[in-house]
């Protein structure tokens, strides 16, 4: 694939969608080592991100059902919801924790950027597997006390979500787009 296709190709996809496959070592590997060529100012490598697979993954996963069942408010609870969540176990191969630590050299906007062109390395390196897939999930207590201490990160780090990756059997490329004139 060339870099014009590989950009224009890259698709989230749904957990529902995930086949519950692993996805290669190997790819997960290359998706890291890529995401540290991001452009940050002053080399501050702001991101951490975190890897969870195998028993630590499911233990992740059932920190975010805890989370779900004890944070939501009874009137706000939807089952459907927390039986995606549950489903994380199953259906997903590996998560990564995203988070970043300000450094205090540059803006904290520029970090936080930083750290999103990091993800979107990883993204864009899962783009030209037939089959690995990925979402970047806000949900889950991204930013919550219980989830920075469920995922490692210190008090003064920023979490910016969960990126949940998977095996798909219908990978998407094709997408809609109405670009301004």
């Amino acid at each position: 694939m060339n870099i014009d296709d590989i950009i224009r190709f890259r698709r989230s996809h749904f957990v529902k969608e995930f086949n519950g496959q692993i996805v290669p070592a190997d790819l997960v590997h290359r998706m890291l080592e890529n995401s540290n060529w991001a452009p940050n100012h002053k080399l501050t490598l702001p991101w951490k991100f975190r890897l969870f697979q195998g028993e630590e993954k499911d233990t992740l996963c059932s920190k975010m059902e805890q989370f779900y069942e004890q944070f939501t408010p009874a009137e706000k609870f939807n089952s459907a919801k927390f039986d995606k969540i549950k489903s994380y176990k199953s259906k997903v191969s590996h998560i990564i924790s995203i988070g970043f630590h300000p450094s205090g050299e540059v803006s904290e906007w520029e970090e936080l950027a930083a750290t999103a062109m990091s993800v979107q390395n990883m993204w864009l390196t899962l783009t030209e597997h037939p089959n690995a897939v990925g979402y970047w999930t806000t949900g889950n207590g991204t930013g919550s006390d219980f989830m920075k201490v469920a995922t490692g990160l210190s008090p003064e780090d920023k979490q910016l979500g969960f990126f949940l990756l998977g095996m798909t059997d219908n990978k998407r490329t094709s997408a809609h787009r109405n670009f301004p004139v």
